[in-house]
């Protein structure tokens, strides 16, 4: 009887009909208070309904009267993640073995837990199952082939995205993704502009689409073509978003008002032993670069890019709204303790067998000021690159859509102020924060001088310098940015001085960025 009507509910939550699922719980509920499942699919009930805290409260509940399956986890664990507590998300998957899967959909949510919090190696075998036991569902081998790609097996990850399109054709996420990784010809090309003709409409299979055609034109050096799909890839949602400059003026300003208290003592005991890493500067400036010659190092681990430092800012200062980025936020008052006390807590087991860990969520330059003040003894790398170059390797990248802090990136100019905005807070943090403490390094400086520039990086970080650091591109730690391909290859000048290859539009946007510099 309880196998029959647990099962029945669970039907009714994949087809949404939560009153359904609500009213079976109840009733099972209403015979044995103890029902650990029926408590799960209250919980799951809440999760669906997009009230994860009262889920969570749920899944307590159930966890109190034995249920540890692996799907009552799964949701617990995606209530975790909605609520910013990936380091809890990530306890509860590691929680559960693969054998502890009953379906296709149970191991792709663990395994998405798992790669949302970093583990990407840990999640391929979640995914893995999953495609074994459901080999028609195109969104879990996308997701396999997300994180093979990551931990850097990427001929096993085009054959899964290829696998993909295979499931579905109009799949243009995994056909952006075989751009990057294989070599692309004509009928390629040809493919992408029929289906872009027969799908631009819709901004996001325009946005896919486009940066793929675009970065295949980019591989012929044919920068004007490329350029010019890009701004057609990038139309339709630039017309459906929304990008403030004042909004940017106001955050970079609340950023740089931010008063340093980087002198205080350390806040926890914790605080004597750990000192993290925060490698920074905007995207696609060779932070993942300086990620992997850091992360080369013997002492060294990483966490990736962690959303933990924003989410507990906002956490302390009780700011209202749904982002961990906003002028409010950065000039809010909060309690360096708790955010330093809870950081250092939260991220204390990804260090492994090493003495630092490593996060590179970029733009954690703007929190800078709070780094200092809450873990006085980190260390914080600001990487720079040329304003120029880093403008069109931001308008060129497909940033997430469902975070509108990359919402310059859909104009160039737009871009430009932006990058022109980083440059003066940078300038800024040079100045104010204490060189013991705060590492400026150039991407070409590391192109041109590799050897001298680790050198003197590992030597800021306090650290006896070991020749792995040179050979960064066999560093098998998992990568997932979007320079996870080019990391795994020796270290070279291409992308310097990229904006000359755009004639005109580079002169426009080398212009904006001194017009933006003068204000």
């Amino acid at each position: 009887m309880q196998k029959n009507w647990l099962t029945d509910a669970k039907k009714q939550l994949r087809v949404g009909h939560l009153q359904q699922a609500y009213d079976l719980a109840l009733h099972r509920l209403s015979e044995n208070r103890s029902d650990a499942d029926a408590w799960g699919i209250m919980s799951l009930v809440a999760l669906e309904g997009s009230n994860p805290q009262k889920s969570l409260e749920l899944s307590e509940k159930s966890i109190s009267y034995g249920g540890i399956t692996a799907w009552i986890m799964a949701g617990r664990g995606r209530a975790m993640l909605m609520t910013g507590r990936q380091d809890e998300a990530r306890q509860i998957a590691r929680l559960v073995d693969v054998e502890d899967c009953q379906n296709a959909l149970e191991a792709d949510t663990i395994g998405v837990i798992l790669a949302r919090t970093g583990l990407h190696e840990d999640a391929v075998r979640f995914f893995t199952l999953a495609t074994a036991q459901d080999n028609k569902n195109a969104q879990f081998y996308y997701n396999l082939a997300t994180s093979l790609q990551f931990i850097g097996e990427l001929e096993s990850a085009t054959r899964a995205y290829r696998k993909v399109l295979q499931i579905d054709p109009l799949f243009h996420r995994a056909r952006l993704a075989l751009v990057q990784l294989e070599p692309q010809e004509e009928a390629d090309l040809a493919k992408i502009e029929s289906l872009f003709a027969a799908h631009g409409s819709d901004p996001d299979s325009a946005l896919q689409l486009g940066h793929a055609a675009a970065k295949i034109h980019e591989g012929s050096s044919d920068h004007a073509a490329s350029l010019s799909w890009l701004q057609k890839a990038k139309a339709a949602k630039r017309a459906q978003i929304t990008h403030d400059r004042k909004w940017a003026d106001a955050l970079f300003s609340a950023a740089k008002g931010r008063q340093n208290m980087a002198n205080r003592k350390p806040v926890s005991p914790h605080a004597e032993q750990q000192q993290p890493i925060f490698i920074v500067g905007m995207p696609r400036s060779g932070t993942t670069l300086i990620e992997r010659i850091v992360s080369s190092h013997s002492e060294v681990a990483t966490g990736g890019e962690l959303p933990d430092l924003a989410l507990l800012v906002k956490r302390s200062s009780e700011t209202p709204g749904p982002h961990t980025l906003s002028p409010e936020l950065l000039a809010a008052n909060y309690d360096p303790q708790f955010v330093g006390e809870n950081y250092l807590r939260r991220t204390q087991k990804l260090y492994g067998g090493g003495s630092r860990l490593i996060d590179k969520m970029p733009f954690n330059f703007f929190f800078a000021a709070h780094i200092l003040e809450s873990m006085p003894r980190a260390r914080i790398v600001m990487v720079r690159r040329d304003p120029r170059d880093t403008v069109f390797a931001n308008y060129r990248q497909l940033f997430a859509t469902d975070f509108g802090y990359y919402n310059y990136a859909y104009d160039l100019e737009d871009t430009a102020h932006f990058v022109a905005h980083f440059v003066k807070l940078a300038d800024h943090w040079h100045r104010a924060l204490p060189t013991s403490h705060y590492h400026e390094i150039h991407y070409e400086d590391v192109i041109s001088n590799q050897e001298s520039e680790s050198r003197r990086l590992i030597d800021f970080l306090g650290l006896k310098w070991e020749d792995a650091c040179l050979n960064f591109h066999k560093n098998t730690a998992p990568v997932a940015t979007a320079s996870s391909v080019q990391v795994r290859a020796p270290i070279h000048s291409k992308s310097v001085g990229q904006w000359k290859r755009y004639g005109e539009s580079g002169e426009r946007v080398n212009a904006a960025l001194q017009k933006f510099a003068d204000e």
